[in-house]
């Protein structure tokens, strides 16, 4: 036999189209990884990660295009590092089907049976240990292919942040998982007098948003933390809220809204007819933000803000502020300016502002967010329709914005809890 020897060009010129061909992402993928963007490059040692993109211009998409140098770094890998990389990305996947859960973009389905768990506080390690038995006739989150692929996740509540999350692993297409897995927070036993855990079982969405299959919340101070007991208890549902998305206390947004009418009118060549169209500019100014309440206890905020011009919930719409760092107070006075807008099409058209903590390593954090339309209707994202469920000021600040075109409407909003559909009509 006679050995083949190839030359590193070629091997690395391999590399490159393979590479090439890799990242031809779904729409549907490179939408999800969106919502994981952060506002600022992360350092060298995280370009595996998603990153953020704030806007729209060249250097922007620079960001996003492959790095040759890396490509080639990456096959000098051994098998090993590149199957450890294989296993973090998914796990990365996962971490961001989260971010959606905790806005409210999450899908639900009648939420039925049981959690078997128990808690126990060891003194030794001064830490709360959570053991996670099993789930037991759970919802189909697939009912086409009655079957769910569930998690179970946990916050020690008041805090809900990344910091007070723990997650078990994921079992694939079983309603009746079995985890014996161990959740540790390392605290002292006062502490955690005034605390209670929130256990939530949710099913894992591939290429899709999670499902919230249930959950049980359970006050620590009145509770054994010295025998292990086993327990079973039924799922619920998310106890609806007695007070509107909009009115729970998360802050404000203020903004300012202007709509430009174009100076000529634009031709459009449209089945062989010239039609004229009248497209302005759609701008939204981010003035400041007040009174947001951090998720760790004590703490401030890097914010900044997302929004997006719905239906379309992509690169071409989403825009970005700079970040304000520590601050829960912060002014932005930043512009997003949405060009080859009719003044007729805002009316079907929905604004969605969010506002998000920047975490260097890890999930951004939301906390809270607001959205303007005239309140009627819906749009659709997708396969999804999502409600233009306005109300309040959010409604009558999109109206004065189209009734006085070249003249700003200020406001100042309440922020919404979470993005999901508000049961306030």
């Amino acid at each position: 036999m006679r050995n083949r020897c190839v030359s590193p060009d070629m091997d690395v010129d391999r590399l490159f189209k393979k590479s090439v061909r890799r990242t031809q992402r779904t729409p549907e993928f490179t939408s999800t990884l969106d919502l994981r963007d952060e506002p600022d490059s992360p350092p060298a040692s995280l370009v595996s990660r998603s990153k953020s993109v704030p806007g729209l211009d060249a250097a922007e998409e620079e960001e996003e295009d492959e790095d040759i140098d890396s490509l080639v770094s990456f096959h000098k890998r051994n098998m090993a590092t590149s199957s450890s990389s294989l296993n973090s990305s998914k796990s990365t996947l996962g971490s961001l089907m989260s971010i959606y859960s905790e806005a409210g973009d999450f899908d639900s389905v009648e939420v039925s049976g049981d959690l078997v768990f128990s808690l126990k506080y060891d003194e030794h390690t001064q830490s709360l240990l959570v053991f996670i038995k099993e789930c037991r006739g759970l919802a189909y989150a697939e009912s086409t292919r009655q079957q769910s692929s569930p998690y179970v996740k946990c916050y020690l509540l008041p805090e809900k942040s990344r910091q007070s999350k723990r997650k078990t692993s994921i079992k694939r297409h079983t309603v009746n998982p079995v985890f014996n897995e161990t959740l540790k927070y390392s605290m002292s036993r006062s502490q955690l007098c005034d605390r209670s855990l929130l256990i939530s079982v949710w099913h894992h969405g591939r290429f899709s948003r999670n499902t919230f299959l249930g959950e049980v919340e359970i006050a620590l101070d009145c509770r054994d933390l010295d025998s292990q007991t086993e327990e079973t208890v039924a799922l619920m549902s998310k106890a609806p809220s007695s007070v509107p998305l909009v009115a729970q206390d998360k802050g404000e947004l203020v903004i300012s809204l202007k709509y430009v009418t174009p100076k000529t009118q634009t031709p459009v060549k449209t089945k062989g007819k010239k039609a004229l169209t009248e497209e302005g500019e759609f701008h939204v100014l981010i003035k400041e933000a007040k009174n947001l309440v951090g998720l760790k206890l004590g703490d401030t905020a890097d914010s900044f803000v997302k929004g997006y011009l719905l239906p379309t919930k992509g690169k071409s719409t989403k825009r970005k502020t700079p970040v304000v760092r520590k601050n829960l107070n912060p002014h932005f006075d930043h512009t997003f300016v949405y060009k080859d807008v009719g003044l007729e099409q805002l009316k079907e058209m929905c604004l969605e502002l969010t506002v998000w903590d920047r975490e260097a390593v890890s999930s951004n954090e939301f906390l809270g967010g607001v959205r303007l339309s005239t309140g009627k209707g819906s749009v659709k994202i997708g396969k999804s329709d999502v409600e233009m469920d306005s109300v309040g000021e959010e409604v009558s600040l999109w109206l004065k914005m189209m009734q006085y075109p070249d003249s700003w409407a200020e406001g100042t909003l309440p922020l919404r809890a979470t993005m999901g559909k508000s049961k306030e009509k």
